[in-house]
């Protein structure tokens, strides 16, 4: 490509002359048109912003750059070197006297900028407007380095475990006992004798070179400079310890803001859910919001209105035509690629009549398109009714058993629809809009509420304590990070520089002071190593500037996916998983570099997840991040079966599943422009391709309310998209994931809740088992009634990560017999039921007010509508 670009901070010291020039740790991405174009897309921000420099290599050498703008002139650019043997190339504009400084068209508008690169290649830049500034930046930078550093001590215990209780504890006694070693050191610090020159009274001068000099210059003076010998702590073996105290004071600072910033973390969690708990047990009517009532209402009208708006292609005969009315039934299937077909039931037809000609059932076949929209009615109404106008040819046909009729419409020049649904639904919105949108709840939702709220509470207190814990670790590490400033100021005292090197005498192994220092150090080293923090990479992550937000935001993501993976959900990360990290986010990424993968594993149940940063896919396109959810057979769940007597069957039954994962790609935006976000949505999906195989595509962007057609009732409606409306069914859509610190833990369940929707996808269906009940009233035996029991399951909580036993779960059968699971989560209390659609049979889960992400009625949030068929309204 021959272009490099990436943001500059320059500081000015006179016109075209740099003073300063930083570099961001990270590139522009730069993509390459079909036609050769160039795009880039680059920021502008409320305060002085960064310069876009670009740096042009190959047969690029020789260019120089230039701006072209509205009235077709060319603006040169200004050549920079940045002091590092490094030349950028930035647009030269005029000299502001008031500023000191340059000032770049770029920095305060936005829009599309075109740069020649000669031989007829050009650049375009698209400055896009965000509302932030280097303070919220850096908000997203300390928040990715705490987090980074809290996950790597942390021990992987779950949601509700003493998350970092461990290996923090650990490292704080070893701090600690350092730091103890290192004081005792510096009480009585080893010295060495030096020969110096200094002034002494003559009759006691040791004459050197200096002496005769000075004689010379000053005869009969009273002082003259003499050998004398001098004490010194400045010896290699106290610059090497004061090298482990700055190491040590660095690393107790990092741990003990690291886990400030937990704590923090975990009392906003704390107190939302118990605001959460208080809200749900003080309900005692249901808001209603009118806008998301009447967008369902006009989706349901869409559909009918779809029916009335379909013409024929054909022209109308002029004879033969009738009204023919049915009700609609579930498409009839006579055998694989038949044409579609539906069963119906005429009103004006009596079934004693049918009876009599021996006909059992009655199937009508439609011109192909229109089927698929009266199909589309009858998934919400099914007892939609439908009026036609045509001409139909009445047959007769035989299956297997039965005997059917089929009409065949050769020509429809009219259809309607009438909905009960719809008028239901039409008379229920006057009657909302008397009572001020509001509905009194029901006692089976007063009783949902209740749980939900103890389960809030639960969870609350679980947050409260390790709150607690993590507070009194964050003390304790400042209090010794203070004590290791005193000792680094004593050492400077006394004149003793840093040393990284290990010195060549003996007095770390034949000192007992020394000695005990150094191996108290090793325990720091080793737990350091342990948790993936080793040699420089808390320096690593202190070089990340904030000059490209948008990058620094991927990181940021990057980070909160593995958190939820970890933290939430309780997976564990391979070992080297922090170098892999700290490696990628602390280093210029070549345009060419492929990304990484990092793997973690559950083994109760035995899952693993495999976690694709910048993944290749096989049209070349490389979205950020891709997650993918194994199952295998759990030995554990096994071994559990046999010891309760249980035939030995495998409970994965349906792991011939389509296979899917979850692409993610993070989109920085303060604010859209109006259809932007859906069109950029619809650019990673129909043309960049992102789920090509099968994968599911989200876009991850900080702002608040950019969802503009709201169709769910739960708190995420204006955030959120989860792909909820049919025919989409979750295969793409985006979330809001967002540092600030008034919606960060609330964006942090979009997020918690976008994982949710794929784990719970890939879970298998729990095995079933029947047990006799002696105290049943059915008798069937000596032993009594049978009931259906879960005989052994793989799923696990997707509010804190831990595992459903199979006395956790519950069988039970829908109305229409299919099979439907009652989750009850052991530790926060958390309920989930995972039924089946009525009409096409989709797998659904009700999870509660917070976790759901299926589509819900605007008045009846319990009623869940199913996202592959639109059933349930």
């Amino acid at each position: 490509m021959g272009v490099l670009a990436h943001y500059l901070d320059i500081e000015w010291q006179a016109p075209g002359v740099a003073r300063r020039v930083e570099v961001s740790t990270y590139p522009i991405e730069i993509e390459t048109a079909p036609n050769g174009t160039l795009h880039a897309e680059v920021s502008i921000f409320r305060d002085p912003a960064p310069w876009v420099g670009l740096q042009l290599s190959g047969g690029l050498t020789s260019v120089e750059p230039c701006t072209i703008n509205a009235q077709d002139e060319r603006l040169p650019w200004l050549q920079v070197p940045d002091g590092r043997g490094g030349t950028w190339w930035i647009p030269e504009t005029g000299w502001s006297k008031a500023g000191n400084r340059h000032v770049s068209e770029m920095h305060r508008s936005f829009g599309s900028f075109s740069v020649d690169l000669g031989s007829g290649r050009k650049l375009i830049l698209d400055a896009v407007a965000l509302e932030l500034d280097r303070a919220h930046a850096q908000e997203y930078l300390d928040d990715f380095r705490d987090e980074l550093v809290w996950l790597a001590i942390g021990s992987r215990t779950g949601a509700l475990g003493e998350v970092g209780s461990d290996n923090s504890r650990d490292l704080l006694d070893a701090l600690k006992a350092f730091t103890d070693a290192a004081g005792r050191v510096l009480e009585h610090p080893a010295r060495e004798i030096r020969e110096v020159t200094a002034p002494m009274a003559t009759a006691r001068v040791r004459p050197n070179s200096e002496t005769f000099r000075a004689v010379m210059r000053r005869p009969g003076a009273r002082a003259y400079p003499g050998r004398t010998a001098q004490e010194s702590a400045d010896i290699p073996e106290n610059r090497y310890l004061r090298g482990l105290v700055e190491h040590c004071r660095r690393l107790a600072r990092s741990v003990a803001r690291s886990s400030g910033h937990h704590q923090a973390h975990l009392t906003a969690r704390a107190v939302r859910e118990r605001t959460r708990a208080a809200d749900l047990l003080a309900v005692e009517s249901v808001e209603i919001d009118p806008e998301i009532f009447d967008n369902q209402l006009s989706d349901i009208r869409a559909r009918l209105d779809a029916v009335a708006r379909w013409s024929s292609s054909e022209p109308a005969p002029g004879q033969g035509e009738r009204l023919y009315r049915f009700t609609v039934g579930k498409e009839f299937k006579e055998g694989k690629g038949a044409v579609k077909e539906f069963f119906y039931r005429s009103p004006d037809r009596d079934d004693r009549y049918d009876e009599r000609q021996g006909i059992n059932f009655s199937v009508a076949r439609l011109p192909e398109d229109l089927h698929d929209l009266v199909i589309a009615t009858s998934r919400f109404d099914k007892d939609v009714r439908l009026d036609l106008t045509g001409k139909a040819e009445i047959t007769t046909f035989k299956t297997a058993n039965k005997v059917g009729r089929r009409a065949t419409f050769t020509h429809v020049s009219d259809a309607r629809t009438h909905s009960p649904v719809l008028g239901r639904r039409e008379a229920a919105r006057s009657r909302y809009e008397q009572n001020g949108w509001h509905r009194p709840i029901s006692r089976r939702e007063r009783e949902e509420y209740r749980l939900e709220a103890n389960t809030a509470l639960t969870r609350a207190d679980h947050f409260a304590e390790r709150g607690e814990k993590n507070a009194a670790i964050s003390v304790e590490l400042n209090a010794v990070a203070k004590s290791l400033d005193q000792q680094d100021a004593a050492w400077d005292h006394l004149n003793v520089g840093y040393s990284s090197a290990f010195p060549m005498g003996m007095r770390f192994f034949q000192s007992p002071i020394y000695a005990a220092a150094l191996a108290a150090f090793q325990q720091v080293s080793n737990l350091e190593q342990r948790i993936g923090l080793s040699g420089d990479a808390l320096d690593r992550l202190g070089r990340i500037n904030t000059l490209h937000a948008s990058a620094l935001y991927e990181r940021w993501c990057l980070i909160k996916i593995i958190g939820i993976l970890m933290r939430d959900f309780s997976f564990e990360p391979q070992d080297n998983w922090v170098a892999h990290v700290v490696t990628s986010v602390s280093q210029t990424r070549q345009p060419n570099e492929t990304g990484f993968s990092l793997s973690f594993t559950r083994t109760h149940p035995s899952m693993t997840a495999r976690l694709d940063v910048e993944p290749v896919l096989a049209n070349g396109r490389r979205p950020d991040f891709r997650l993918r959810f194994t199952v295998s057979t759990s030995a554990a769940a096994q071994v559990n079966a046999d010891e309760r007597g249980w035939e030995r069957r495998s409970i994965f039954r349906d792991v011939t599943r389509t296979r899917s994962g979850l692409v993610m790609d993070a989109k920085f935006r303060t604010r859209w422009k109006p259809d932007e976000l859906v069109s950029m949505l619809r650019l990673l999906v129909d043309t960049k391709k992102y789920g090509q195989d099968g994968d599911r595509v989200f876009i991850l962007q900080p702002a608040k309310a950019a969802i503009e057609h709201r169709t769910s009732p739960l708190g995420w409606r204006r955030d959120c998209d989860y792909g909820q409306n049919d025919p989409t069914g979750h295969a793409h859509g985006s979330i809001q994931l967002a540092a600030d610190p008034i919606s960060g833990a609330a964006s942090l369940t979009n997020l918690q809740r976008l994982i949710a929707l794929e784990l719970q996808q890939a879970f298998p269906e729990p095995e079933v088992g029947e047990v006799r009940d002696r105290n049943s009233g059915r008798d069937t035996g000596p032993l009594g009634g049978i009931i259906e029991i879960c005989r052994s399951n793989s799923t696990f909580c997707i509010a804190c990560g831990e595992t459903h036993e199979p006395a956790d779960v519950k069988p039970d059968r829908t109305e229409r017999g299919n099979r439907k699971w009652y989750y009850r989560c052991s530790g926060c209390g958390t309920g989930t039921m995972q039924t089946r659609c009525f009409s096409c049979g989709s797998l659904l889960h009700k999870n509660g007010q917070q976790m759901t992400y299926h589509l819900t009625v605007a008045d009846q949030i319990s009623n869940v509508v199913c996202h592959c068929c639109g059933a349930g309204f």
